[in-house]
């Protein structure tokens, strides 16, 4: 059984949490343009151990390593096209690597993550959109990724991050000419009912109702307390999954590349996450800043209601 028929008759999917505090965790730093794509390189076995351990704690969803791998950006240090091209399918093998090695019993996938036209910036740019390029430009950006990830095997694409109305169109396009993928679609916030460049949600949200290739939709990588009035908005009209997986609360400077750490995590990952799911998100992780003991969290909350 492939994941889009997987996915219809299940009452709660867990994604994964955060590569990067996976990686720091494990003496790495970040502080890079290619961010956790930096490890690829030298220490890919770090990879696959954070994929491991979210697997291990009941993740049934792990998303690659490739939110800021592009082969531009490899080359920009120096990379030949091939071994650019080559480190970006290594992202889908080490999340397989990991499958095989995990002793978790519930089923597993692989979501390709395809970051914004900002990530490969890497100034925060996921945070605010309005790039000033046109949606052909944001199409010709994404394109070789995009199909180095479907080469590589990988289940489903994890498209997430976009701050921009006009790249959620270009990748909606894209997705256009791989009938046969599937991929969720997740946007950053301004606030409860606005994308990030200030697009109604309701406008990306028609968009993903209306596309074959992507069969959930939601939020990733806000602020909490923004999940569930941006959820309350997107149920009222819903026909498919919804998804979430915000950042633990913390502030991020882009800048400094520094993140400014929040609390009651605990809280957010169990009580907030319930409500959530009460209003049609059936697809629920972690981003930035949460690790395996949220994703366990999740896994505990679930287990004793469903």
């Amino acid at each position: 059984m492939n994941f889009k028929e997987w996915q219809k008759n299940q009452k709660v999917i867990l994604i994964d949490g955060s590569m990067s505090l996976g990686l720091e965790e494990q003496g790495l730093d970040l502080n890079d343009a290619l961010w956790t794509a930096k490890a690829l390189v030298n220490e890919p076995d770090k990879i696959e151990k954070v994929h491991q351990n979210y697997y291990d704690v009941g993740a049934n969803i792990a998303i690659t390593a490739s939110y800021q791998a592009t082969v531009a950006g490899f080359e920009r240090l120096g990379h030949t096209t091939e071994e650019s091209r080559a480190l970006i399918k290594r992202t889908v093998e080490l999340a397989k690597q990991a499958q095989t090695k995990s002793q978790g019993t519930q089923e597993k996938w692989v979501a390709a993550s395809v970051g914004p036209y900002g990530a490969y910036l890497a100034d925060g740019s996921e945070y605010r959109g309005n790039y000033g390029l046109a949606q052909t430009e944001l199409v010709d950006f994404h394109r070789e990724r995009l199909e180095l990830l479907l080469e590589a095997g990988a289940d489903l694409l994890a498209i997430e991050t976009i701050p921009d109305l006009t790249e959620i169109q270009a990748l909606i396009e894209l997705l256009v000419q791989h009938p046969k993928a599937s991929a969720w679609l997740t946007v950053t916030l301004n606030d409860a009912h606005h994308l990030c460049d200030g697009t109604d949600l309701r406008v990306f949200q028609l968009l993903a109702e209306s596309s074959e290739q992507i069969i959930a939709y939601g939020v990733n990588c806000v602020q909490p307390d923004l999940v569930l009035p941006a959820l309350e908005y997107l149920k009222e009209i819903a026909t498919k999954p919804l998804v979430a997986y915000p950042n633990s609360g913390a502030t991020y400077d882009a800048t400094t590349k520094v993140w400014t750490h929040s609390h009651a995590v605990d809280e957010v990952f169990s009580n907030e996450a319930l409500k959530w799911h009460g209003l049609g998100c059936k697809w629920i992780g972690g981003c930035c800043c949460t690790s395996a003991k949220e994703i366990k969290l999740l896994k505990e909350t679930f287990a004793a209601v469903l």
